[in-house]
């Protein structure tokens, strides 16, 4: 019995005593300052207002291109209203196809799909090139995840027919306006 006493006023004890120690629940989180001198604003965006924030600021590949090199024809690229991973592409012989953002902000899978008027659209991808504000097309080569623009560099034989198209951004206002989206 002296023994079962014991116990009891042991575990007593030990549970106050525990209950009476604190823990240091405070974190270190840097000043304000601190964080907002490591936040690095990329130069098209300095000095810009969220009054003055438009949809091509956060993706640079909306807006209007004309044709260079062997292309012909001039085509917008808006954003879908819905969706902000995907982009309407207008403006080509294919009709009007999405394409779906892979790697922010500029490479785009396009699905093989069916355009409204009914023409087969190939797997392909859409790349914008920021710093020359290039943009190109290749249609009918799948879509390589590991290196999205290898299409750039290789010059290996693709056993399907390409299609590719290069234009330059010719106006930054064309796609303000989101589009509709078309299936």
């Amino acid at each position: 019995m002296k023994n079962n006493t014991f116990l009891f006023l042991s575990l007593l004890v030990g549970s106050a005593v525990g209950a009476q120690t604190t823990t240091d629940t405070t974190t270190n989180t840097p000043p304000a300052a601190t964080v907002a001198a490591s936040v690095v604003i990329p130069e098209h965006l300095k000095g810009l207002t969220t009054e003055k924030l438009r949809p091509e600021h956060s993706f640079p590949a909306l807006g209007s291109y004309k044709a260079s090199g062997a292309s012909t024809g001039d085509i917008t690229l808006t954003l879908d209203e819905t969706n902000k991973g995907i982009v309407w592409v207008e403006g080509l012989p294919q009709g009007k196809f999405k394409a779906l953002m892979k790697k922010a902000p500029s490479t785009y899978k396009v699905p093989a799909q069916q355009t409204e008027a009914g023409k087969a659209v190939a797997e392909g991808v859409l790349f914008f090139n920021p710093e020359s504000k290039e943009l190109t097309i290749v249609l009918g080569r799948p879509f390589d995840d590991a290196d999205p623009t290898s299409f750039l560099s290789s010059d290996t034989k693709v056993k399907t027919k390409t299609w590719k198209y290069t234009g330059l951004k010719a106006d930054v206002s064309a796609a303000v306006a989101p589009s509709v989206p078309q299936q």
